[in-house]
């Protein structure tokens, strides 16, 4: 199993817990302190009960924004049990891929296992994009199409199901129980649910999902799925309600149903036409901007070898598209289009520092908020990313539009995870009114991760007034608010050194682990990023 969880240490260090929650800094710990962080999750190997026994995990289970006035349950994990699921889940993907209809058949184009060593990724890059493309492809050569999704999905998938699928693929192993008993501790004992928010959960959903996969397929209905989102390919609307009657029975059969709301048979032309932003165009027509942005690959990785090079050729790509216009243009409509949004927005890393400038102007402009609504943590992490480039006029811009956010009490502020790329960007730069709302937003929260964030952001900005005060709540906190105030402990100086002392005994093994990593951290002023 070693070599599984290295791999798994090895995605997160890379790409982060989960793609809806701030990543933990245990992400740089694990870099860090590889080969200890590995014996930590060897040492729950050989005694899981004991281990969920003596440390059960504490999850952190929060709302995200789904469109405009939809809500989803996500879960981040306590790092060191995320690390420890995810080996799990790694050392039997391979079994999970091999029984899924091949990916040449281009049917099913969600989370294709395929590890790679040089970049820690878990999937080939097969994207949702991709998916929708070949739908509008298809599209061309039938006169109906259906378009649906799964209602509640990651959380209704039955543990039970689920375990019948795992033992089939690894009949004489103890991984499918161990993965069990996990799943089990992170819903509360409920026997039905995957945590939302990371890779582990959607290799397993995968297979949830591939038994209807399967019964689609040998009846000849042509189709294709990206996770929970269906598109079937018929010739008469009789067809379609069909095929719909269909699926329908063999998720009725897993305990999943359809969204009646997103459920919808349509002409091929209807469905073309809202898609008209991914029809695939030759090559000697003229694609619009919009066109242009979804066709380029914005994902860029700072880690790979070629990054100085795949940087300039981002830039090259996006040099050609007008964003700026993108943007105001998508901000003047009653409802945005969230998929060009998002690409929009991912690529202000690559503008120059003036288009940077104008494009984060348009996106906090309070007027604007309520339709950028559903990609409001999308904007949050293109701005941290560009914080430091921009100057002191773009990051005053920054930190007077977040913190107004609270001063007129506006409904983001409502929404957790929201809060914490909020406080993220925040943290980046101090100030006396981010000091005040830290600790009024310290004392009025009960989000672990918030808090925890806020005493690291106190710590790198010296507030020891407040973390001296927040040292006698220590027994009382949760592992995660522990583990930072360890952190800001070195920042009391011969105070906190006294306090490490005396508290030694009660620190777990994770916690002295994080002790001597922040002794490392803070002496070499590598201090720990929100």
């Amino acid at each position: 199993m070693k070599d599984h969880y290295i791999n798994s240490i090895k995605n997160i260090i890379r790409h982060g817990d989960t793609d809806i929650f701030p990543f933990p800094f245990e992400r740089y710990l694990f870099e860090d302190k590889q080969k200890e962080s590995l014996a930590i999750l060897a040492e729950i190997h050989k005694n899981l009960d004991k281990a969920l026994a003596e440390s059960p995990p504490l999850t952190i289970v929060k709302l995200s924004q789904v469109g405009y006035y939809g809500f989803r349950r996500a879960t981040m994990i306590e790092p060191f049990w995320n690390a420890y699921f995810l080996g799990l889940v790694i050392s039997i993907a391979e079994k999970v891929e091999d029984i899924r209809i091949p990916e040449s058949e281009e049917k099913v184009f969600s989370y294709r296992y395929q590890w790679n060593e040089a970049d820690g990724t878990l999937f080939k890059n097969s994207s949702w994009g991709d998916y929708k493309r070949k739908c509008v492809e298809l599209s061309n050569d039938y006169s109906h199409v259906v378009q649906t999704d799964i209602s509640n999905f990651y959380h209704r998938i039955n543990h039970h199901k689920l375990e019948n699928e795992l033992n089939r693929i690894s009949p004489t192993s103890d991984i499918p129980s161990r993965i069990l008993k996990l799943l089990s501790a992170f819903t509360g004992t409920i026997s039905y649910g995957l945590p939302v928010g990371g890779p582990a959960s959607r290799i397993l959903a995968e297979l949830a999902l591939n038994h209807t996969d399967l019964h689609l397929r040998s009846r000849g209905i042509v189709f294709c799925r990206y996770a929970d989102d269906y598109t079937i390919f018929c010739n008469s609307e009789s067809e379609g309600y069909k095929a719909l009657i269909l699926l329908s029975e063999k998720l009725a059969n897993d305990q999943l149903s359809l969204q009646k709301v997103k459920t919808k048979v349509m002409t091929s032309d209807e469905f073309r036409e809202i898609h008209h932003f991914l029809d695939p165009a030759s090559l000697d027509s003229e694609m619009d901007d919009e066109q242009k942005l979804l066709n380029i690959s914005i994902h860029y990785d700072p880690y790979s070898a070629t990054a100085v090079t795949d940087y300039e050729a981002l830039k090259d790509a996006v040099r050609e598209i007008d964003i700026i216009g993108i943007l105001s243009k998508e901000v003047h409509k009653s409802t945005i289009d969230q998929t060009v949004m998002k690409q929009a927005i991912n690529a202000i890393k690559a503008l120059d520092s003036t288009n940077q400038f104008h494009a984060v102007r348009i996106l906090l402009e309070p007027d604007n908020l309520d339709t950028l609504s559903p990609v409001f943590t999308t904007i949050l992490k293109a701005i941290r990313a560009i914080y430091n480039d921009l100057n002191a006029e773009g990051q005053d811009l920054v930190d007077k539009a977040l913190l107004e956010l609270f001063a007129k009490d506006n409904y983001l502020t409502k929404i957790e995870i929201n809060l914490n790329f909020i406080v993220q960007v925040l943290s980046i730069r101090q100030t006396q009114e981010k000091e005040e709302c830290f600790v009024q937003l310290y004392e009025s929260e009960t989000n672990h991760l918030l808090r925890r964030q806020i005493i690291v952001a106190m710590a790198n900005w010296k507030c020891n007034y407040w973390i001296v005060d927040v040292k006698n709540n220590f027994p009382t906190m949760t592992v995660w608010e522990r583990r930072a105030f360890i952190y800001a402990s070195y920042f009391l100086g011969d105070e906190g050194k006294h306090w490490r002392t005396n508290n030694k005994n009660q620190f777990r093994k994770e916690e002295l682990l994080i002790r001597d990593w922040s002794a490392e951290r803070v002496s070499s002023k590598q201090f720990i990023l929100v």
